[in-house]
């Protein structure tokens, strides 16, 4: 048996799915859509329901065009928020609602063109007004009119430069080490992620546990080393795999359990190379493939590199000492 071959082979079986979706209902043009309803164009959104033009945002209703965002009700354009409410074009902003062009506020109400402040309320960039001069300067702006937009952009840079900006946004996290970080503890070099515990190099994810370099996965608990693996348990090296368990270098399939080396499986146990195995000579043989693999180098995510724009990228890569652990395609 040469795995890395016949492993790379059964990559280049079966065409790539183009949409992968878990648990979703009525999101057909959403991408990685977990636990989600009538999501549409979004991408990588988890407990969402009626989210359009979303990216990486998790128990959002009612939104639209949100990045990172976080439990938040009839927000648009807005990035970097948690628990929002009628936010509009706001970043880094946390338990506001009815704001619009904010950055880095938190507890704030009704405020307009505000930077840094805290717990305020009929602010417009900054100066603090009554209720009823802010509802009537705010019904004045014309934000239709080209004129006006560039007013209030000049006015946000001027309000920016005058006003701390925030380097490293965290919000009800401890003992972290990363940014964009909301609801988590004791993790390292995280980033763009939430409700993550014990984590290292986490990026894009949501809900892990004892997991370390793990890129857009969710509710995955001690992984290592997966691309896009939602809801795993235990499991190395995925890509595309989700609801796994005990199980290593599989892609494209689900429902696995201590299965090492498959593509496009669902419900399987104890298979190797999408080949069922004895439960009893399954362990043995898995710990032989893994220590050649070790010896060769190609014990990583590497083994799925097999695309021409793979091969070239990194046979031109600066550290060359890499060219010789590349698995080729006979």
């Amino acid at each position: 048996m040469n795995f890395t071959q016949d492993f790379q082979k059964l990559l280049l079986k079966k065409p790539r799915y183009n949409v992968k979706q878990v648990q979703a209902e009525n999101s057909e043009f959403a991408d990685t859509a977990i636990k989600s309803k009538n999501c549409y164009y979004s991408f990588c959104v988890f407990y969402c329901e009626d989210v359009y033009y979303g990216r990486y945002s998790r128990k959002c209703t009612n939104c639209s065009g949100i990045t990172f965002c976080t439990e938040c009700q009839w927000c648009i354009e807005s990035t970097d928020c948690i628990n929002g409410y009628m936010l509009s074009y706001c970043h880094h902003c946390s338990n506001c609602s009815e704001c619009s062009y904010c950055a880095d506020c938190f507890g704030c109400t009704n405020c307009f063109g505000c930077i840094g402040l805290h717990q305020k309320q009929y602010y417009l960039f900054n100066e603090k007004l009554s209720k009823e001069e802010y509802e009537r300067k705010i019904s004045e702006l014309d934000l239709s009119n080209p004129a006006v937009m560039n007013m209030v952009a000049q006015k946000l840079q001027e309000v920016q430069s005058t006003t701390v900006n925030l380097g490293i946004h965290q919000t009800m996290t401890e003992n972290c080490i990363g940014n964009n970080l909301s609801e988590a503890k004791n993790c390292y070099q995280c980033y763009d992620a939430f409700n993550l515990e014990d984590c290292l190099y986490n990026i894009e994810c949501n809900g892990n546990k004892d997991c370390c370099d793990m890129t857009v996965c969710f509710e995955a608990e001690n992984c290592y080393s997966c691309v896009q693996a939602p809801i795993n348990y235990n499991c190395n090296f995925l890509m595309h795999t989700d609801q796994c368990s005990d199980s290593e270098l599989c892609a494209y399939s689900k429902n696995l359990k201590n299965c090492f080396g498959c593509v496009y499986l669902e419900n399987k146990e104890y298979h190797i190379l999408n080949q069922p195995y004895p439960e009893d000579q399954y362990h043995a043989k898995v710990a032989e493939i893994k220590k050649e693999l070790q010896s060769n180098g190609l014990y990583n995510m590497m083994i799925y590199f097999i695309s021409d724009y793979e091969m070239q990228r990194y046979m031109h890569e600066e550290d060359h000492a890499i060219q010789p652990l590349l698995p080729t395609l006979n």
